[in-house]
């Protein structure tokens, strides 16, 4: 899994985004780029991290407006997602997606704004309870001047900064912006940002709310490492809990994680599946997070509305596959055998007993009233299993 030398280059497939083309077709773009990377990748892991840094490091195109900004943010969670924390929380401080979602563009020299400097803290490193307002309030005044100029792309403007002396996790001197990260990730806090970068990803690859000794673990083998976020993901994946059975069905599948789950069981592209018409309702539009904390686990996708997307979803995959004659034959097998043929078709192994029996008892029925219906029920009940629903 950590070895993502196959990954394809970034720049392989990157949509032309002209805004000629309308809102509307650069996101459908955007959108169709990274789930087909996310079905086709000879490195899943490296697009899995982009899903989790799109979710912790938020920014939202309901906001940003700009689709290239938005773009540029999933980039650069796809070349760095596994590289150095501080590296990467500096790059995306600085990108036109961070700075107009968390208004940096306003924070100025006598009147800051305290947005971005509160999330740095509260939500991208720490954690609340581990620093002060004056912590933010010197924070803010550090990042004045890191905004946009007149074509939207980041400029430090000297004229906008404050130079002034600020005390600082109670260090008083002249901070700026990226020294402030640098102090964070690599200061005398950086076992509390280990701890909670840890359980954010464990809760993200494993189950949410790990036990402490477990988050102290993985995190102080992250800080050993460096901060290097690739050793984090190993410690997770080696450590024994990863493989209890909590960890085994802790996680829903987040709906991108569904609809690609889907796709990559039937070899389908974006093209045929047309995810963007139901990630919306079912509670996870790519590029757009709800709020700055991103998405939550589990129970956060079970609504009636997500339930019927997903239903939608599932119809019209149904649909495409009827016509390319997927299970023709379930006719000729037995209840069983046609279940379970329909099972492996999305690649669900070791169904409990519940669910292959409602698949049976299913066949059974059809075949004594609408037995045409059979193959249409097949193509689409795997796909609403409580199987498939997990990560």
């Amino acid at each position: 899994m950590l070895d993502t030398s196959a990954a394809e280059p970034a720049s392989n497939g990157v949509p032309d985004l002209n805004p000629d083309r309308g809102y509307y077709q650069n996101y459908v773009d955007m959108t169709w780029f990274w789930l087909d990377r996310c079905r086709t990748s000879q490195a899943p892991l490296v697009e899995k991290m982009v899903l989790f840094w799109h979710g912790h490091l938020c920014s939202a195109v309901g906001k940003v407006i700009d689709r290239s900004a938005m773009f540029d943010q999933n980039q650069l969670f796809r070349t760095h997602g596994l590289g150095n924390l501080a590296d990467l929380v500096n790059r995306a401080a600085v990108q036109p997606a961070m700075i107009t979602y968390l208004d940096n563009d306003r924070n100025v020299a006598g009147s800051p704004n305290e947005n971005f400097a509160r999330e740095l803290m509260e939500l991208f490193t720490l954690g609340v309870g581990h620093y002060s307002e004056q912590d933010v309030q010197a924070s803010a005044r550090a990042w004045t001047g890191h905004g946009l100029n007149s074509d939207d792309h980041y400029q430090f403007n000297p004229h906008a900064h404050d130079w002034g002396e600020k005390t600082f996790f109670g260090v008083t001197k002249n901070w700026d912006g990226p020294m402030i990260i640098d102090h964070i990730i690599g200061g005398p806090k950086k076992q509390d940002v280990a701890r909670f970068i840890g359980a954010k990803l464990w809760s993200f690859l494993a189950y949410p709310n790990p036990e402490p000794a477990v988050v102290e673990q993985v995190a102080t083998e992250f800080v050993g490492s460096g901060m290097e976020i690739r050793s984090l993901v190993r410690a997770i994946l080696m450590h024994p809990e990863f493989r209890s059975q909590r960890a085994m069905s802790g996680l829903m599948r987040t709906p991108i994680e569904y609809v690609v789950a889907a796709m990559q069981a039937t070899n389908l592209a974006c093209s045929d599946a047309h995810p963007e018409w139901n990630l919306r309702q079912m509670g996870q539009e790519p590029f757009n997070p709800p709020n700055v904390a991103g998405w939550k686990p589990n129970e956060y996708w079970i609504t009636p509305t997500s339930v019927w997307a997903k239903g939608r979803f599932a119809g019209y995959v149904r649909w495409r596959l009827y016509n390319r004659d997927e299970l023709a034959d379930s006719a000729d097998k037995s209840p069983p055998d046609a279940a379970e043929a329909a099972l492996a078709l999305f690649g669900i192994e070791n169904a409990s007993a519940a669910t292959k029996n409602a698949l049976i008892q299913y066949v059974n029925n059809e075949r004594q009233s609408n037995q045409w219906a059979e193959r249409v029920g097949l193509l689409m009940l795997p796909m609403m299993s409580p199987e498939f629903q997990l990560a």
